[in-house]
């Protein structure tokens, strides 16, 4: 009896082999090509990925000046084409596309960087800086933002009030006014108490958007400051064993803000296809011009590019060293250099990433619209059951304090979207700015003295 459940196991697993093995040949013969885009989208440009790129030996002296020179006039080109400061003509014809400009201030706003005067003119004595806050009231985009809400507050105020005029304060009401009337008051010391709730459910919900602008702000103004140290490095250590790399890397460097602004702001391709087209839109940037417009995260497959530039340049240098000279030379330092820099990069990409991709807990939003909803509704029916017998006083008071609390809740959700209020613009020209200067600036050659 065991052998032959033996012999039928045996049978039974060689038909499964069998059925698998044909499988698999069905699958290999007849499966569908995987489109061309598809399998070479993700492939580094054959430049660099499959054989060295132009040794340094192989570069003249003019030939990396002519290098330098036109990287000077192509990040001139994309200063022009995105000025930081948009005014005037520029405003009209290049201006920050992606900025909302139903959150921009007249006066002092976060979404420009500051500078002397902004500081000067947002610190005057407190006399001087309330008139101006108040003369500039009407020109307020928070007060534009949540007028429609405190108009039906105190509409809705006046409705109530005029209500109990008629029926309320009258000297005989009907039974069911008065019962009405009874709960009124007696609810009235219980609805007061709920004011001081609500502000602490509006102030936690402001500490929570100002954090993330804190964190949003810090991790560009990392970004910056990381492309100007790796730009710096590029220069001092790169650039001298191999200039077309070095050169490579900037022009990748200075594209960086430039496509995280437009990843974080939603901007289309037009305007992403604009400025990488004028870092890498020469004849010999061609292969990798298509491959990063090609790349689903480009400020992921920049940083990525820019450390296979610098392997491959590295590389090249240490196999030139090795056919020349019995010593050749070690770049362990400088990898691990350059290494950290573009991590400090991703790092700071990472973080734009989470924040854009997450938010405040929406059923916290949600709840505190819903309870801010029913508090502005009921605090007619609290101030009339006080003792406040006008229409005058009650529309007052209701408009004074829907506009005080709506108008929180509406700053804590400004902020929370912390991109649209940064001043991205100036930012990403400062990193680009920063990493063309610390390339292209010649130091004094250092001399015995």
């Amino acid at each position: 009896m065991g052998s032959k459940l033996t012999g039928w196991s045996v049978i039974i697993v060689r038909w499964l082999i069998f059925i698998r093995l044909i499988d698999v040949l069905y699958a290999s013969a007849f499966a569908p090509p995987r489109p061309q885009s598809l399998r070479h989208r993700n492939r580094l440009p054959t430049s660099t990925r499959l054989q060295p790129l132009s040794d340094s030996s192989d570069c003249s002296a003019d030939e990396n000046v002519i290098n330098i020179n036109k990287l000077k006039q192509d990040l001139n080109d994309l200063s022009e084409l995105r000025p930081p400061n948009p005014t005037g003509l520029w405003a009209q014809r290049n201006p920050d596309c992606s900025l909302p400009l139903a959150i921009v201030s007249a006066g002092s706003s976060y979404t420009r960087i500051w500078t002397h005067q902004t500081w000067s003119e947002h610190s005057y004595p407190p006399h001087i800086r309330y008139v101006r806050h108040l003369k500039r009231w009407h020109a307020s985009t928070t007060a534009r933002k949540v007028l429609p809400s405190v108009a039906f507050a105190c509409a809705w105020s006046i409705l109530l009030s005029s209500f109990a005029k008629i029926f309320y304060w009258s000297e005989n009401p009907i039974l069911p006014l008065k019962v009405a009337k009874k709960a009124a008051e007696w609810s009235a010391p219980t609805f007061s108490f709920l004011s001081a709730p609500l502000a602490l459910l509006l102030t936690l919900r402001a500490n929570a958007s100002m954090a993330r602008l804190l964190e949003a702000r810090g991790a560009w103004g990392r970004l910056v400051l990381g492309t100007r140290t790796l730009s710096s490095v590029l220069k001092t250590y790169l650039y001298p064993v191999h200039p077309n790399g070095a050169v490579l890397s900037v022009r990748y460097l200075a594209l960086l803000g430039w496509l995280l602004k437009a990843q974080l702001r939603g901007e289309d391709e037009d305007s992403q296809q604009q400025v990488t087209r004028l870092m890498l839109g020469e004849q010999q940037y061609n292969e990798e011009y298509d491959w990063l417009m090609g790349q689903p995260k480009r400020t992921v497959a920049l940083t990525s590019r820019i450390r296979n530039i610098c392997a491959v340049a590295l590389a090249s240098s240490i196999a030139s060293s090795a056919n020349h000279t019995d010593n050749p030379l070690d770049h362990t330092a400088t990898q691990l250099l350059i290494e950290e820099r573009i991590r400090e990069l991703e790092s700071c990409v990472g973080i734009c990433e989470r924040l854009f991709g997450s938010t405040i807990p929406p059923t916290y939003s949600r709840h505190l619209s819903r309870v801010l909803s029913l508090w502005i509704l009921l605090l007619p029916v609290s101030l009339i059951s006080s003792g406040v017998s006008t229409v005058a006083g009650v529309a007052c008071a209701t408009t004074v304090a829907a506009y005080v609390f709506i108008g929180l809740d509406e700053v804590g959700m400004e902020i929370e979207n912390v991109f649209q209020i940064m001043p991205m613009q100036q930012l990403a020209a400062a990193a680009q700015k920063d990493a063309g200067d610390q390339f292209v600036s010649e130091m004094p050659t250092l001399t015995n003295y």
